[in-house]
């Protein structure tokens, strides 16, 4: 279970979220391109949808290892914080 959320833990922080969220958005300017290229070209553009739909694969199971996920990283926050405090509280001393 731990590997599991250290896995997850480190792919979220690698930037594979953000990553995804870039290709969106590459992915809208190359439909703004088109649509200003239908313009100039005189295409009907209030017949052609520009925005492309992706099917949403989530169900039972990735929503709730996604909250089973979000419960480990909390308490795993709060463990390293714990010990964290308990390092400082010996070093000072």
């Amino acid at each position: 279970m731990l590997m599991l959320y250290i896995g997850l833990y480190f792919t979220y922080r690698n930037g594979y979220y953000e990553r995804r969220n870039q290709d969106r958005r590459v992915l809208t300017d190359e439909m703004i391109l088109e649509y200003e290229n239908d313009l100039k070209n005189g295409v009907d553009v209030t017949k052609k949808d520009y925005i492309i739909a992706k099917p949403n694969y989530a169900n039972v199971y990735t929503r709730t290892f996604l909250k089973i996920s979000k419960k480990v990283e909390r308490r795993f926050d709060q463990v390293i914080k714990a010990i964290m405090n308990y390092v400082s509280k010996a070093i000072d001393d």
